[in-house]
């Protein structure tokens, strides 16, 4: 059986095939991804930010930021992963896990990599643009992957960022 969708955030009609979607309760999306998804993942993603709250900028930020993180599991980790995107509090995060050898926060550049250098600059960039970066060890078994996670503030219509109320 191959990937479905469901109906778009706003409702509308059913999508065409792409990468495998659910959305709970909370609006929280999740789905698999392989190259063959990417650009049809960062519509889903786009729409599915958008109902989370962000907009212009931050939701700018988010999208290009999981772009960098899908394309790091799909060129180092394998061939693809797993994709999470869901609200806490103030803030809209982006998990992607994958099964490949694994890494920690020690291997993103401080500075940006020098121009002759072919890697680093995804991580580098995300670190840049969002509000957290978290790496961890992936769940798989032998103690491979990586789970990498960032998030971004949303911020009000007059452009505060928004703060984390008290559970």
């Amino acid at each position: 059986m191959g990937p479905t969708t469901q109906g778009s955030p706003a409702g509308g009609p059913q999508r065409p095939p792409g990468p495998s979607v659910h959305l709970a309760a909370d609006h929280c999306l999740e789905t698999g991804f392989t190259s063959a998804d990417l650009s049809r993942l960062r519509v889903v993603l786009g729409e599915y930010a958008a109902r989370l709250g962000l907009a212009g900028n931050r939701r700018d930020a988010l999208l290009l930021s999981a772009n960098e993180l899908a394309d790091n599991a799909i060129r180092h980790a394998g061939g693809g992963g797993q994709l999470t995107l869901y609200r806490r509090g103030a803030l809209v995060c982006c998990r992607v896990s994958d099964n490949g050898p694994g890494f920690d926060a020690s291997v993103i550049p401080e500075r940006p990599p020098g121009l002759e250098e072919s890697t680093g600059w995804g991580l580098w960039t995300v670190r840049r643009l969002t509000d957290g970066l978290e790496v961890g060890p992936g769940s798989a078994p032998g103690a491979r992957g990586a789970v990498v996670t960032c998030c971004v503030r949303v911020v009000s219509s007059a452009g505060r960022p928004l703060q984390d109320k008290p559970l």
